[in-house]
């Protein structure tokens, strides 16, 4: 499934439940806690970032307990970083004050699609790859259906393509894919199926790093009427070629 859509999620396994209970303790109350940088609640203070925020180690172990799971067979064998917690709060996304009109806008109708790595550099915001990853691990920290993580079925190919196309030989780093990037993400809203990755505590998400994916909405309904926050820890261990990024494969 890896190879066919660019995602996979797995089962319900009860070393990863471990984990992530573990883990969810060291999910900030930032709901409530107004000190909390700006830069790091967002969206009107919808959306904790939290990079780097778990204390883990490079195994993933947090508290004495060890990260392991089946994705360990579909992944190349790195050391991990800090787990970036990703906390959503009712009523994301709301516009905030340096967002403008257009990009609030793809944040809802398009849910933020992007494929990670690929940052706005300068003032004119032009892409470039400024992070390496290897691949995505979305594990959930606990039991909410609200604002799940969603994939377009098949967009790694296209994505992938088409920035191995317009980098060619060079550094990544150095080559401007706005474009490219661009006009493939337009390709892939036409061609390719949104899917949420709804899952519940003890699965975990393998997902392409050529993947275009986003955040859905927080849709008030019955079924999140007493969530007060959905929290997801994301590893995306970064290459350091960037003839594996643009080349390599995992299945």
């Amino acid at each position: 499934m890896m190879q066919r859509d660019g995602f996979v999620v797995f089962g319900h396994d009860a070393g990863v439940q471990r984990w992530a209970q573990t883990a969810y303790g060291h999910v900030p109350d930032v709901h409530s806690d107004r000190s909390v940088p700006q830069d790091q609640l967002r969206h009107g203070r919808t959306w904790f970032v939290g990079l780097d925020a778990l204390p883990n180690d490079d195994a993933g172990t947090v508290d004495g307990v060890p990260l392991t799971g089946p994705w360990q067979a579909h992944v190349p064998d790195m050391a991990l970083h800090r787990a970036q917690l990703s906390v959503v709060y009712p009523g994301y996304p709301l516009q905030g004050a340096d967002e403008s009109p257009g990009n609030h806008r793809f944040r809802i109708t398009r849910k933020a699609a992007h494929v990670d790595g690929l940052l706005p550099v300068g003032v004119h915001k032009r892409r470039f790859a400024q992070e390496l990853h290897a691949y995505i691990l979305g594990i959930p920290l606990h039991d909410c259906a609200a604002a799940p993580t969603v994939v377009w079925r098949g967009s790694h190919v296209i994505m992938q393509r088409a920035l191995k196309d317009a980098i060619g030989g060079r550094n990544p780093g150095q080559v401007d894919v706005t474009e490219a990037y661009q006009n493939a993400r337009r390709h892939v809203f036409e061609t390719c199926e949104m899917v949420p990755l709804t899952m519940t505590v003890g699965q975990a998400a393998l997902i392409h790093r050529f993947a275009l994916h986003g955040t859905e909405v927080w849709a008030s309904d019955a079924s999140t009427v007493n969530e007060t926050h959905r929290a997801i820890a994301f590893f995306r261990p970064a290459y350091s070629d960037g003839r594996d990024w643009l080349g390599g494969s995992f299945s």
